[in-house]
């Protein structure tokens, strides 16, 4: 066997093996129609390597004249609990309520429950932490940019509990001392 062959028998292993540790969990649908925000908001509770997706509002061409419009922010606890999203980090800016072309389909956003993202700007979730996202937007296009207030306060926010702890202790790493040779004298 090549060395090719042997990085894609690994790859396809490792995709396997993640496959079967995580899990896809229901789509969210991110607008004050959907009943999951109606209680006060929505709580889940995914384990590392799980995944969700969640989509802005989305209205087929011509239908409606009643469209609404949502920032989800990341925030902190505080901001959470008061609705304010003045500190908070925009991740999805839903402002295409008849989708994005050519093909106008919704536009969403997938979290993967990764400790360390590969990308700099990516999210990062550590187990035993919880993360807060809320909308502060009015729903209506001019209320877009409102960072106060606005749908968080008639339950527009999720709250994610990343399970579990680590029950493991990272073992003690002893690094050997190596003796530096100089390098040999050439005359």
């Amino acid at each position: 066997m090549g060395a090719v062959e042997a990085w894609v028998l690994y790859g396809t292993l490792l995709l396997r093996l993640g496959s079967a540790i995580s899990v896809v969990l229901p789509d969210v649908y991110w607008n004050m129609s959907n009943n999951i925000f109606s209680g006060g908001g929505y709580y889940l509770s995914p384990n590392p390597y799980d995944m969700v997706t969640v989509y802005c509002p989305y209205y087929e061409r011509g239908t409606s004249d009643l469209v609404e419009y949502n920032v989800l922010y990341e925030v902190d606890e505080d901001g959470y609990n008061r609705c304010d999203a003045e500190r908070g980090r925009p991740l999805l800016r839903c402002d295409r309520p008849y989708g994005i072309a050519p093909n106008y389909e919704a536009l969403k956003l997938t979290i993967l429950f990764q400790e360390y993202s590969p990308s700099p700007y990516g999210l990062e979730f550590k187990p035993g932490r919880d993360y807060y996202y809320i909308s502060t937007s009015t729903g209506e296009y001019g209320g877009l940019s409102a960072t106060v207030g606005g749908n968080c306060v008639n339950g527009m926010k999720m709250k994610l509990s990343i399970c579990c702890k680590s029950t493991t202790e990272t073992p003690n790493v002893v690094e050997e001392q190596t003796q530096r040779r100089s390098p040999p004298h050439i005359p």
